[in-house]
């Protein structure tokens, strides 16, 4: 059987992961029509046959100094799809959050799980992607992959092995001693900025006890409302620099309606590592973090928050801030820590809690190339996904745009907010964009 070892970030991940907080990526498409279970649940093993980490399944750590690996069977051992009756109100929400609050079990594969909602508007096809397997993009993919099959279409993939890909070092890590001091120069300066402790979203209307999994609301814009929006762009802002902004200047308002901090904002965005030649393939980890985070007197008003926005991740982009994250992972790897240390990264949370995790999370798949087709059920009307996020970081973002219509999904950690307050929240975020 074939194996393939971690990457840092897959390590990473599978020590965050847990049943409470699950790190779920979401991604989902609506088509029009109906689609057939039987050859939904066919198209679903033609995709696992033609990605490997697709398939793949936790391999057993053995000795206190064993390495994280990936076993690749050669077939998926079971069609992980369920079809559900979404047509009552609040039914589609309700299989949502059961869905993306389910935690991936990764010891046999695939590690992801599949859901076909009956709605009255066309069917929804969901996935679940465990994060410790794959990223937005990886996400996407599998979804490519299945509109394809399932259409009877072809699939085609890079002519080169996908899994001879993954190390993160050799795609992402420093080339020289120059570019290693100026990523290092980097995380010096964020660790400065860390010095001032990143605002928390003020939390509203949640239980005392354990709140266990997330909750999630759907932002759609129209082609009207997204040009409104492209309006108050000013070059070379870019929309997510714009999205970035929109989301710092909530969080700003939303603290000071509900009594909260106001402060430095820190909003963590991922980053494809993906050359551009090959950018929507490869399923896997490949998207590092950058913080990206305003001081009070850049969070005044919508333009000065976008100019900042523009300014700073111009700059990280320029000096190759994305790296820096892959550099120190990977030198973290190269200590070969003992098992038992890793599984102490999620205790070890708390003592960083104050620095060192992010207000928030905003990820953007960016424009999909064109809607994906699921022959007779047809094309894709709406594509929704999110990032996973674990407390006191209770807000994550994901973005994606298609047939010139921006869609958001606010997914929040039922430890955060309650369905009220979360729709709240959205509006605000909502209002803000729009001007």
């Amino acid at each position: 059987m074939q194996t393939t070892p971690f990457n840092s970030l897959d390590s990473i991940f599978l020590n965050l992961d847990c049943r409470e907080e699950p790190w779920s990526v979401q991604l989902e498409v609506r088509v029009p029509g109906t689609v057939d279970p039987g050859k939904l649940t066919e198209a679903i093993r033609l995709t696992t046959a033609r990605h490997p980490i697709a398939r793949a399944r936790l391999k057993t750590v053995k000795g206190h100094h064993g390495s994280y690996a990936w076993e690749i069977p050669d077939v998926a051992e079971q069609i992980p799809l369920e079809v559900v009756d979404a047509s009552a109100p609040g039914a589609l929400e309700a299989a949502r959050a059961r869905l993306q609050s389910h935690q991936v079990p990764l010891a046999s594969s695939p590690p992801f799980a599949a859901m076909l909602a009956r709605h009255p508007e066309g069917d929804y096809i969901m996935l679940n992607l465990s994060h410790v397997a794959g990223d937005g993009l990886s996400a996407f993919r599998l979804m490519t992959s299945i509109a394809r099959h399932y259409a009877g279409a072809e699939d085609p993939v890079p002519d080169f092995d996908p899994l001879e890909k993954r190390h993160l070092g050799k795609l992402a890590g420093s080339r020289g001693l120059a570019q290693r001091a100026q990523r290092a120069s980097l995380l010096a300066e964020h660790l400065w900025k860390s010095r001032t402790p990143p605002v928390r979203v003020k939390t509203r209307n949640v239980p005392d006890g354990e709140a266990p999994g997330y909750g999630f609301l759907s932002l759609a814009f129209s082609e009207e409302e997204t040009a409104q929006i492209m309006a108050r762009r000013e070059k070379p802002a870019t929309i997510n620099d714009m999205l970035l902004a929109g989301l710092i200047l909530t969080v700003r308002e939303w603290n000071h309606r509900e009594g909260g901090e106001e402060g430095r904002a820190s909003i963590m965005m991922p980053v494809n590592l993906r050359p551009k030649d090959w950018w929507f393939e490869v399923v896997t980890n490949f998207s590092s973090y950058i913080p990206v985070s305003l001081t009070p007197d850049q969070q005044t008003d919508f333009v000065t928050a976008m100019r900042a926005v523009c300014a700073l991740t111009t700059r990280l982009k320029e000096e190759g801030g994305a790296s820096t994250l892959i550099d120190l992972l990977e030198g973290l790897d190269g200590l070969r820590l003992p098992d038992f240390i890793k599984r102490q990264l999620r205790a070890a949370v708390p003592a960083f809690e104050r620095t060192s995790i992010d207000t928030a999370v905003l990820s953007n798949l960016g424009r999909m190339p064109q809607p994906l087709d699921f022959g007779e059920a047809g094309e894709t009307q709406e594509i929704w996904f999110s990032p996973p996020g674990m407390m006191p970081l209770g807000i994550s973002v994901g973005a994606a745009s298609m047939l010139n219509k921006l869609f958001l999904t606010l997914r929040y950690r039922k430890a955060q907010f309650d369905a009220a307050a979360a729709e709240e929240f959205a509006a605000l975020y909502r209002s803000i964009l729009l001007g």
